[in-house]
């Protein structure tokens, strides 16, 4: 959880990507073990392994293998084909608290209560009122993404 300043999602009014790039370049991207086979394959030398972990490769300037940048916009050169983490931030999702009680964060899905956190350092949180429709649309892609 370095890097991130989580808050439970009660607190955020909405959030909306402003193409800034800073996730793609801040973050070191995790991988699961079928998505490092994936990229690999498909992309060629665009994954690290690193003990048990595989990672998405950065560039020299510390940004992602496959960030563009365009008149300040930034542009994912496989957009539709991005890692499960990279679909999910800023939003984070989990099944025990993080921090406290974790009433800010809590939301019930398909019967049972998980934890929804959004990392407030994202420049796009907060430029929108849309909270509730994203909260239910990210579970939907958690549940999909990770198969809970």
């Amino acid at each position: 959880m370095r890097g991130h300043k989580y808050v439970g999602w009660r607190r955020v009014e909405g959030w909306t990507c402003v193409r800034c790039g800073a996730c793609c370049r801040k973050f070191v991207v995790t991988l699961s073990p079928g998505e490092a086979m994936y990229y690999a394959v498909k992309y060629g030398p665009v994954v690290l392994h690193y003990g048990r972990e595989f990672y998405l490769a950065k560039r020299h300037d510390g940004s992602c293998v496959f960030l563009r940048m365009s008149e300040g916009k930034a542009y994912w050169l496989v957009y539709s084909d991005r890692p499960r983490v990279c679909r999910m931030y800023p939003f984070y999702v989990t099944e025990k608290p993080l921090h406290g009680g974790g009433s800010d964060a809590e939301i019930a899905h398909r019967g049972r209560t998980l934890y929804l956190y959004v990392d407030a350092l994202c420049p796009g949180v907060d430029t929108a009122s849309n909270m509730e429709y994203l909260a239910r649309r990210v579970l939907e892609t958690w549940s999909r993404l990770y198969g809970k």
